[in-house]
């Protein structure tokens, strides 16, 4: 067995419990999905070079490449939502998150409220909203941000500055969907849920709205127990 030397860098533990579930189910199913995906291209080349009922057989294939590309977008989202849950809440507050991520917000009581977060999930989820959010105009306007205090909780809510496009709130996000807003929006309300928070978009007066809210953190007694 080979000795290591004493300045080698010893290689990082793999991820346990939840992330390391979500990671070994990413690797188990994305090889066999990738070798379906091979197939399926070799024969959808060969309906169309040799069979007679090519286009009607093809159709069929190209809808199966379609429905495996779908999967496979849902696949690679396991390793993000496998580095939310392997990262350790620590105590934040909404105003020093606001801060880091760009957003205005002013300072009041529920914006230094202690909080128990998972602190890079959260700026990400803040960061996607806050461009969610942002005005279409020129200049980009950023969404307009309060927080607000209740005896168990702590919520802030972002507007938008202006009108929204037409969108179907109900399939805001529902998954598998064209294009990365729909995923980001998923993955934003992980990071939010994984602290026991609540992420929801919703329109008011023709503008759009997401509304967050995360349980205070709870205070410690003498024996760092909960008081």
């Amino acid at each position: 067995m080979r000795e290591r030397s004493v300045d080698e860098t010893l290689p990082p533990d793999p991820p346990v419990g939840v992330a390391g579930a979500l990671l070994t189910l990413r690797h188990a199913l994305a090889d066999p999905l990738s070798a379906a995906g091979l197939k399926l291209e070799l024969l959808d080349r060969r309906l169309a070079a040799v069979s007679p009922e090519g286009p009607a057989l093809a159709d069929r294939v190209r809808g199966a490449k379609g429905d495996l590309a779908a999967a496979g977008r849902l696949i690679d989202l396991l390793p993000r939502l496998a580095s939310i849950a392997d990262e350790a809440p620590a105590e934040a507050s909404i105003g020093d998150l606001c801060r880091v991520a760009g957003i205005r917000l002013e300072e009041n009581e529920a914006s230094r409220s202690g909080l128990l977060l998972r602190r890079l999930a959260s700026l990400d989820a803040l960061r996607f909203l806050a461009g969610l959010l942002r005005s279409r105009d020129p200049e980009g306007t950023p969404p307009r941000a309060r927080a607000e205090a209740a005896p168990e909780r702590v919520s802030l809510r972002m507007e938008a500055p202006d009108g929204c496009e037409e969108t179907r709130l109900d399939r805001l996000f529902a998954l598998p969907r064209d294009g990365e807003r729909s995923e980001e929006l998923f993955l934003a309300r992980a990071g939010v849920e994984s602290d026991g928070g609540r992420l929801e978009v919703v329109e008011r007066e023709g503008r759009l709205v997401a509304l967050l809210s995360w349980p205070r953190a709870a205070k410690q007694g003498k024996a760092g127990e909960p008081a």
